[in-house]
């Protein structure tokens, strides 16, 4: 192996050393309960969650947001044969959480048919350790393509 080879292994084990400490990093705080703010789903009737500590979280003006996006973790999602290859973003239910940082609250928008099922609303704020007094509101949009939203 070249030297040019042998410090490019090296850079890419570094590289997954420090994804693999960032993940359990993460594991841990969800472990122990911190809110988050994430993106979801509902697939075959089965919640998709993706979220990260508050104190992770992305700012963009006066909210914390999840810094990924339903298109490109759908097409991630894709690749690794987690959700039907053959399916847009929009086929499912979907939603969101945020935090405004101005009034201190947690709000989770989310298509209609996930907001009229509440063992699955509330099994959402479970799954990203949301206090009972987060908000819910239907958005415009997280319409899936079955009922419209």
């Amino acid at each position: 192996m070249s030297r040019e080879e042998d410090s490019t292994s090296n850079d890419l084990r570094q590289m997954l050393a420090e994804i693999y400490e960032s993940a359990q990093t993460r594991k841990k705080l969800r472990v122990a309960g911190a809110p988050e703010v994430g993106i979801f789903w509902i697939v075959d009737g089965k919640p998709l969650v993706f979220g990260d500590p508050l104190n992770d979280a992305e700012q963009c003006g006066e909210f914390k947001n999840y810094e990924e996006d339903h298109i490109h973790l759908w097409k991630f999602l894709q690749r690794n044969g987690i959700v039907p290859p053959d399916s847009e973003y929009e086929d499912y239910p979907r939603g969101r959480v945020v935090y405004n940082t101005k009034t201190g609250s947690f709000m989770l928008f989310a298509d209609r048919c996930i907001l009229k099922d509440e063992p699955m609303v509330e099994h959402l704020l479970d799954e990203l350790h949301l206090p009972s007094t987060t908000k819910t509101e239907s958005d415009p949009h997280y319409k899936c393509k079955k009922c419209g939203g």
